[in-house]
């Protein structure tokens, strides 16, 4: 027994962390368990989804072959490998993901569950890509997902049961062109739109109290490979740092620094192979909140975003982080009938972010966002009444999969929970 945390240490439990490795050990885990189970990936995710239980089922130990049947578009997984685990394994054998998020060490299971998503104005999320899988039921029947259920079964956030294998789509494998530049903040709002139409998979990053961001495109190329330059994001975010902490002396020494900064970032401009490429190391501990918006909106919140930062919240000095993701027909998926643009607010985890997200979070409910499953939100039941026409039909696939609520926590259910 030992403690569980996420990544950030937002989230944490005392519950009893078990970690089977074989179908046999699970099946007895779950007949042999008293109360609510609820299976973890990487903890990379922000929500409560983990806690309040009465144990934790970590599968990353689950004795399964990461790769276990390919054919032409398609791939048939281990649902508790790491995505970057799975990027490599299907590169060897000439496939790719379609997309990904800008991180990779989440499990596929956790990844598809919570609606992770990259960018890219036809790319839909992760979760959208599943066509199949099997999962571990909490009477032990090993279940294969049927047609009808699968758009319950895609998104899922843990509830109806343990995914053990996923069958999902792929491509052959690519190279991506990644071209990184820094803008003012009203080209990167103005353009943000003609960007997304212009490339296969745009973002861009605004930075607090500098007036400016930095934007990062990716585009298929036939070209090799080359050298990637420094990876300078750590770096960058400390003197970020360095400069929020500088601005108590004077405010405009935190945008002599951040311009000082921008001016040396120069372009970067390489090719790599896309899961390479579109994936960063994230070493800075911080935490986050993200809503989908309708694309309309997205320009308005944003500039209510930066001006909340820079008037009321100026200790906030992480990016924002912005990017688009194509609709699908997931029950839960926040990019049900999309496409979405996803504004990220984030905060250093050693700072107190309640404020900030709270006020952050009233101006993405007023637009008609929704909330990404793996990050901060406080919405319950009611708001997904509002948000999610097809909630009785996941309703009713948790209580044929899970009539004893043997995966519902009590945060869970507070969401949940008719």
């Amino acid at each position: 027994m030992r403690m569980w945390t996420n990544w950030s240490g937002c989230q944490t439990s005392d519950a009893a962390v078990v970690a089977p490795t074989s179908l046999d050990q699970l099946k007895a885990q779950l007949s042999g368990a008293h109360g609510v189970l609820r299976p973890v990936g990487a903890g990379h995710s922000f929500a409560p989804l983990a806690v309040e239980g009465d144990q934790i089922l970590q599968l990353d130990r689950f004795e399964k072959p990461t790769v276990i049947g390919l054919e032409s578009g398609r791939a048939r997984v281990n649902a508790n490998a790491r995505l970057h685990e799975l990027s490599a394994a299907l590169g060897s054998k000439g496939q790719a993901f379609r997309n990904l998020g800008d991180i990779n060490v989440q499990s596929l299971a956790g990844a598809m569950s919570t609606a992770t998503h990259g960018t890219g104005l036809t790319l839909p999320c992760i979760a959208a890509e599943m066509t199949g899988a099997q999962l571990l039921s909490a009477s032990g029947e090993l279940i294969e997902v049927s047609a009808e259920d699968l758009p319950g079964v895609q998104v899922s956030l843990g509830l109806l049961g343990i995914l053990l294998e996923i069958e999902l789509n792929t491509v052959p494998a690519f190279n991506l062109r990644r071209r990184v530049g820094v803008r003012s903040l009203e080209t990167l709002l103005e353009q943000m739109h003609d960007n997304w139409a212009a490339h296969r998979c745009y973002e861009f990053f605004l930075l607090p109290h500098s007036g400016k961001g930095v934007q990062i495109s990716h585009d298929v190329t036939e070209a090799a490979p080359g050298k990637p330059p420094l990876d300078l994001d750590a770096l960058g975010l400390q003197v970020m740092r360095l400069a929020s902490a500088l601005r108590h002396l004077h405010p405009k020494i935190q945008r002599g620094v951040l311009a000082l900064m921008l001016k040396l970032q120069g372009e970067e401009d390489f090719t790599g192979e896309s899961w390479r490429v579109l994936s960063s190391t994230r070493a800075m501990l911080f935490n986050e909140m993200e809503y989908h918006l309708p694309p309309d909106t997205a320009e308005g919140v944003l500039r209510e975003i930066t001006a909340l930062t820079e008037t009321r919240h100026p200790d906030v000095w992480f990016p924002i982080e912005v990017r688009q993701t194509a609709g699908d027909t997931a029950w839960l998926s926040p990019f049900q009938h999309g496409p979405r643009v996803s504004v990220a607010v984030h905060m250093h985890g050693g700072q107190d972010y309640t404020g900030f997200f709270r006020d952050c979070e009233a101006i993405f409910r007023t637009a008609g966002g929704r909330p990404h499953w793996g990050k901060m939100h406080s919405l319950k039941r009611r708001d997904l009444e509002e948000l999610y026409p097809d909630l009785g039909k996941f309703d009713a696939l948790r209580a044929r999969l899970d009539p004893k609520d043997r995966f519902l926590s009590p945060a869970m259910a507070k969401v949940f929970r008719p």
